[in-house]
């Protein structure tokens, strides 16, 4: 009995072993991973770097729209926003993106295409019940 209680033991010992070392290991693989993907926070900050502000965004052309948009990021965190709230700053929108709740406007150069036009489009998807914001994106990407 006493053997099979020191095995089990030192397989213990050994699983707590390997949970340490592989732990950690899968945790920076997955940090390493995000830093990879192009966010639309970095997709934006590649279009330029002019402020936003409602009464700039309001008079400015599609290729300044663009240059605003890595500024509106970071001014607003568009998750707790609803479809008005985005309306409310950006007013009404300059494309259509899927669906009725999503909000999409169209930025930067028309020498950029998708099957939705000319140019980028800035999507905020919405949640199709409550309205909420799930999602900001580019279309297409920004490389």
């Amino acid at each position: 009995m006493s053997d099979s209680v020191t095995v089990l033991a030192h397989l213990q010992s050994v699983r707590l072993t390997a949970m340490r070392v592989v732990c950690p290991l899968l945790l920076s693989m997955l940090g390493l991973a995000g830093c990879w993907l192009n966010s639309v926070e970095d997709q934006a900050r590649k279009l330029g770097g002019r402020e936003f502000t409602p009464e700039a965004w309001a008079s400015a052309s599609q290729v300044e729209r663009a240059k605003m948009t890595a500024s509106f990021l970071e001014q607003h965190d568009t998750r707790n926003f609803t479809r008005k709230d985005v309306e409310a700053l950006l007013g009404t929108q300059t494309a259509y993106y899927d669906y009725d709740t999503n909000l999409a406007y169209v930025v930067g150069p028309d020498t950029v295409s998708s099957m939705y036009g000319k140019g980028y489009l800035l999507v905020f998807e919405a949640d199709k019940d409550d309205g909420r914001i799930d999602s900001v994106f580019f279309v297409p990407e920004v490389e």
